[in-house]
């Protein structure tokens, strides 16, 4: 039946709602981490000085008893190779402490927050690359116009490089396609346009048999 819903509906959909609510005050305590971590960037060259923040669950084993945060900026390099992202660093500096040995029985990185002053800063390639080899799926946090954002790796890098066990490169299988102009102008109607277009320019341009001879009389 349609209508209000009684008060034992109302109290099972409060829990929900409190707890996200609750998330999403973490994620924005996890963006505030990386905003106070910014200001040890060394960034001398670029003067863009970003700061990470890479939120880790805890392990069954109590190594973590509560959600720890490993913090990152990065650090330029008078040889521009050289210079390591705040990501990275974030993730280097967890990966170093041991959260990859913890046997939690899930993916140890929730989320991970960017913050590069008032201008939104998402993670460039690399290190999107280089932490799709940990977490393909972790939460991406940065702001923007003065509003938290969300997004999931997985919308940064639709298709991450992937390595399987035994060292062989992993690619999604692509339907084959004839190459011809048959098949061009069916997968698109404009370049059958631009064939006939291109056609009727050409016969234009050379001259017939009987405007050579009366050109040469």
């Amino acid at each position: 039946m349609f209508g209000k819903k009684n008060k034992e509906e109302s109290a099972e959909l409060k829990p929900a709602k409190t707890q996200k609510t609750a998330n999403l005050k973490k994620l924005e305590d996890l963006y505030y981490a990386a905003e106070n971590a910014r200001k040890n960037a060394y960034a001398p060259y670029s003067d863009f000085r970003v700061g990470a923040a890479l939120l880790v669950r805890p392990n069954e084993d109590s190594v973590l008893p509560v959600n720890k945060i490993y913090t990152g900026v990065n650090i330029e390099n008078g040889s521009y190779g050289a210079t390591l992202c705040a990501e990275r660093v974030a993730f280097a500096k967890a990966i170093s402490d041991g959260v990859l040995n913890y046997d939690i029985g899930q993916n140890p990185f929730i989320a991970i927050a960017v913050s590069a002053g008032d201008e939104e800063a998402l993670p460039c390639g690399i290190c999107r690359q280089f932490m799709s080899e940990f977490a393909p799926e972790i939460t991406v946090v940065t702001k923007a116009d003065k509003q938290i954002r969300l997004r999931n790796l997985t919308q940064l890098l639709p298709e991450s490089f992937q390595l399987n066990k035994d060292g062989v490169t992993e690619f999604p299988a692509a339907e084959a396609v004839e190459t011809s102009e048959e098949t061009d102008a069916a997968v698109n109607p404009e370049v059958q346009e631009d064939l006939a277009v291109s056609d009727a320019v050409e016969e234009q341009a050379e001259p017939t048999e009987q405007e050579e001879k009366s050109e040469t009389e």
